[in-house]
């Protein structure tokens, strides 16, 4: 007995030394199993000004950050690194407002690793040739580190797929043309940054994935295309991580059941108050599967007993969504600010009211 418990301790000790590996000075504790942990103290780049100044979306701006974490699990493991940010693509890096150099400016002779086509040439976008393209909006970095060296990069470029023409019309870009354009820029982009930077050798593994920011009222933004850089090679593959706003058009096509199971939801919960109740929704989609719904029911209770009944229905009525392979998170709003939020999670048919 003695010897089956001693054997179960060694296990238990491997199992939580396996699960806990990185090893950073000062590394925080990462909220969930299977997420990255910050290192602390947190450094804030200075290219947080330059993010707010190009995509003034703040959600957005979380979306595509969550998401690009979320795609580098694949290939750096959140039991292995943990996390800095924008280590070395700093403002002044990117920056190209008043003939400025840098990444986000057009390629030109004064500018020669600018990565936006060059306003001299026109840029093919399938649809017609532009003069004078900005595809490159912006590039989100999480810098991954064990035992405080180096061990890989993730970036998220950020790109438009509709363009304005000389005459002011909206040109959209093909999927071809946006991929050749993807790859060819990734590669440049590689290729600076083991130029620039003595810390990022050749060893140092580099993965860039490219996010559309949506042109259409339906669309949050989506992942598109991936490129994962092991030495100089790129290898290359298409993504399907979508954002989609909840109702709207583009969701009913696509999810069919899961719109109609909203829209019982959104009709249970509007009627529940004397004053209406607004039910709206946000989902994330990957390879076909709703894997994230958040909701938000703004209200307008007048009393404690209001906003408890709203809040009851709301967890209760959770139950008419079947999937239990999507995570559920509701937020209700009053007048005065969020008053409760509700998750479902994955794997579960139970609710859970967190903050009240």
């Amino acid at each position: 007995m003695r010897k089956t418990i001693s054997l179960f301790i060694l296990i238990m000790l491997f199992v939580c030394t396996a699960c806990s590996s990185t090893t950073n000075t000062n590394q925080s504790n990462a909220l969930n199993s299977g997420e990255y942990s910050a290192i602390l103290p947190y450094e804030s780049s200075d290219s947080r000004i330059k993010h707010a100044s190009l995509i003034s979306d703040t959600d957005a701006r979380i979306r595509m950050e969550e998401g690009l974490m979320e795609l580098s699990k694949d290939y750096f493991s959140p039991n292995e690194v943990a996390y800095k940010t924008q280590v070395f693509l700093t403002y002044d890096e990117l920056d190209a407002t008043d003939g400025s150099r840098g990444l986000l400016g057009t390629n030109r002779d004064d500018n020669p690793n600018g990565l936006n086509p060059s306003p001299d040439e026109g840029f093919d976008t399938g649809n017609g040739t532009v003069t004078g393209a900005v595809v490159l909006v912006d590039l989100y970095e999480l810098d991954w580190y064990a035992d405080d060296n180096l061990q890989g990069i993730s970036i998220a470029m950020a790109v438009n797929d509709e363009i304005t023409d000389e005459d002011g019309n909206l040109v959209e870009i093909t999927q071809e043309r946006m991929q050749n354009y993807l790859e060819v820029t990734a590669g440049h982009l590689v290729s600076y940054m083991r130029e620039r930077f003595n810390e990022i050798s050749s060893n140092v593994p580099i993965y860039i994935a490219c996010f559309s920011l949506g042109s259409s009222e339906d669309s949050l933004g989506s992942y598109m295309y991936q490129g994962y850089f092991d030495g100089s090679q790129g290898e290359y593959s298409t993504l399907d991580l979508t954002w989609l706003n909840v109702p709207s058009t583009t969701f009913t096509e696509e999810q069919e059941s899961v719109a109609s199971q909203f829209t019982e939801y959104q009709q249970t919960m509007s009627t529940i108050l004397v004053d209406y109740s607004y039910v709206v929704g946000q989902a994330r989609i990957q390879e076909d599967q709703v894997n994230e719904l958040k909701i938000t029911i703004t209200c307008h209770g007048k009393s404690a007993s209001e906003l408890l009944a709203i809040v009851q229905a709301a967890r209760d009525e959770l139950s008419v969504f079947s999937s239990t392979e999507c995570e559920y998170i509701v937020e209700v709003l009053s007048d005065d600010g969020t008053y409760a939020l509700i998750s479902r999670p994955v794997s579960s048919t139970e609710s859970t009211v967190l903050v009240r």
